[in-house]
């Protein structure tokens, strides 16, 4: 649920908004009928989403008439069982009891849907069977939606004719639509008016904070690729003295007010040089600077640099250049990475031989953890998943497969071991 409302008043509030619309219905007749449920309130959407729901339910019943000792993939079953439903669908008759819960749902999701499309349309999206939105879904989708219909009308252009997408890639046609099309937003205003013709409604109690009239635009950028960029500027190559050296002075200082400095003595050692040392995340200094190590005094050979086992010279010229910061792999540039060429040994040539089944190459131990970790303790989730990996063509489809499903709907750990392990049998699978 968004977490731009206060959980409680909105609960409240549908559950009053419901109860109220109920009452007002209910005092003049016993039943309600399909037509009237679709001018009930004011607000439209709501209606719908109550039709919606009594849809989905009778469409549940439907498949309770289903018996393994009759043929219902015969045409004549399905012919009058689809005739059966048409006519029953013509006959809606609801009680209050069973109306006024559906009702109060509809509330919420439709304040949701006003105040935070964003959220209502992420939940809806993430809620799809196997992580995938199929086109029967997406109409689906559409044909209840009455507020902000250019959402969904903006997924389905993206999706230009396909069966169907992974329910990561239709956000990302989600955030496209808010970015390009923000500004068709409809305004809360309008409907916190039609609200309150029923129950007054307090947007400040509903609300952790008050709504922005618009979307703001998407980053440009990952949190991930920035949280590790430091907001300090780079330290200083030499060290900062009260004497500036010569060529170095504020120019912005007067001679009057600074005094001239005298000639520095002669350097018999040569001048420190920057080592590029990309293991410790960023140069390193010879200088006594905090980006550096401890200052040591002048020797006749070159000072050495610890990056981690190996000791590099600290005069060996380098062409590389220096870097301050380091870019975060994307999910694809992780799965699609290649190590740096090792000599490998005779047990490693082994575990890269090429394999014929994924799953009679997971050992018994790699099993229960795949299924712990990467499946949530679902077992039957990751039998599915492999047994569907393994019909794929080539290595591609499989890293598509893993980031566009599963890496998203189980939210895996990129740098775990158990997703690096199954990358390396998907790589002998498909080598």
């Amino acid at each position: 649920m968004s977490n731009k409302f206060n959980a409680n008043a909105l609960t409240e509030y549908s559950k009053s908004y419901a109860r109220r619309t109920a009452s007002d219905f209910y005092q003049h007749h016993s039943t309600i009928t399909g037509q009237q449920i679709l001018s009930l309130t004011p607000i439209s959407q709501i209606n719908l989403f109550v039709i919606s729901s009594l849809s989905d339910k009778w469409q549940a019943d439907a498949e309770k008439f289903r018996s393994p000792y009759f043929d219902f993939s015969s045409a004549d079953v399905q012919e009058a069982l689809q005739n059966f439903m048409n006519v029953v669908s013509q006959y809606i008759s609801v009680r209050r009891e069973h109306l006024e819960p559906l009702l109060a749902d509809a509330t919420r999701r439709t304040i949701t849907m006003i105040f935070d499309p964003r959220a209502y349309f992420d939940d809806i999206l993430r809620s799809q069977p196997e992580f995938t939105l199929t086109a029967p879904a997406l109409k689906q989708i559409t044909r209840y939606t009455k507020i902000n219909q250019f959402i969904p009308a903006h997924i389905t252009q993206r999706m230009n004719g396909k069966p169907f997408v992974y329910v990561n890639q239709a956000l990302g046609y989600l955030d496209e639509a808010l970015t390009q099309r923000g500004h068709e937003l409809e305004h809360y205003d309008k409907f916190v008016t039609l609200f309150s013709e029923k129950v007054p409604m307090n947007v400040s109690a509903l609300l952790r904070s008050h709504v922005p009239d618009t979307i703001p635009v998407a980053p440009g950028r990952s949190f991930f690729d920035t949280a590790i960029e430091s907001s300090v500027p780079p330290a200083p190559l030499v060290p900062i003295d009260n004497t500036a050296p010569i060529g170095t002075a504020d120019a912005n200082l007067s001679a009057s007010t600074v005094p001239p400095a005298s000639p520095p003595e002669p350097d018999p050692v040569p001048k420190p040089e920057l080592v590029d040392d990309s293991d410790t995340g960023g140069p390193m200094f010879l200088d006594g600077s905090s980006a550096g190590p401890e200052p040591v005094d002048p020797i006749s050979q070159p000072s050495q640099v610890q990056t981690d086992t190996i000791s590099q010279p600290s005069m060996v010229q380098t062409n590389s250049p220096i870097r301050s910061d380091e870019t975060v792999p994307t999910l694809n540039e992780t799965l699609r990475g290649a190590s740096p060429a090792e000599p490998a040994t005779v047990a490693e040539t082994f575990h890269r031989a090429p394999i014929e089944s994924i799953s009679r190459s997971i050992s018994l131990n790699q099993k229960f953890r795949f299924i712990n970790q990467l499946f949530n303790g679902n077992s039957s989730a990751y039998n599915q998943a492999i047994e569907e990996i393994d019909t794929l063509n080539n290595y591609g489809q499989a890293l598509d497969l893993i980031s566009y499903r599963y890496a998203s709907q189980y939210l895996w750990d990129m740098s775990s071991d158990e997703v690096s392990e199954l990358v390396e049998i998907l790589k002998r699978r498909f080598s």
